[in-house]
């Protein structure tokens, strides 16, 4: 079980995933879960979790939401309707990564993507405050959740 989050810490709130990552892997206990911070290079990124039997990502998105809103997407069998951000600090989405992946045969059986709505993605910015505080819920739901994919890997 792999938890990856992805962002660029240069750019605001495009960072809550990196940020994420941090966090959990600060007060991470179990070892059937791992966790990384990403900078969203496709290629790279499914390296990562090849060979993985799930994965959960959490990137920040631009949806229309509220900022600090949270969307949970299940990737597993179909393709995402992920947000759309104009100014995406990826060269290739999300989206097109996990399809990308799919296409190659190397995507695992259960991926997760969790989006946290941002509202500043300037270069230089800091987390905005309604992401900062959304991070704790966003932490426990992205934690039970592996926890419980992690014992059902196991089973």
């Amino acid at each position: 079980m792999l938890v990856i989050g992805v962002g660029n810490d240069l750019r605001g709130d495009d960072g809550a995933g990196l940020e994420l990552a941090r966090r959990l892997a600060g007060r991470q206990s179990a070892s059937a879960v791992a966790v990384a911070a990403h900078r969203g290079e496709a290629v790279s990124m499914i390296e990562l979790w090849r060979g993985a039997p799930a994965v959960i990502i959490v990137d920040a998105v631009r949806s229309g939401a509220p900022p600090g809103t949270i969307l949970r997407l299940d990737a597993s069998s179909a393709p995402i309707a992920w947000p759309r951000r104009s100014s995406s600090s990826h060269a290739i989405g999300l989206a097109e990564a996990i399809e990308l992946s799919r296409a190659l045969g190397t995507l695992p059986a259960r991926v997760i993507v969790y989006g946290i709505e941002g509202a500043e993605f300037e270069a230089g910015a800091a987390l905005s405050g309604p992401v900062a505080r959304s991070l704790d819920r966003l932490g426990d739901a992205v934690r039970t959740e592996a926890l419980q994919l992690a014992v059902r890997a196991h089973d």
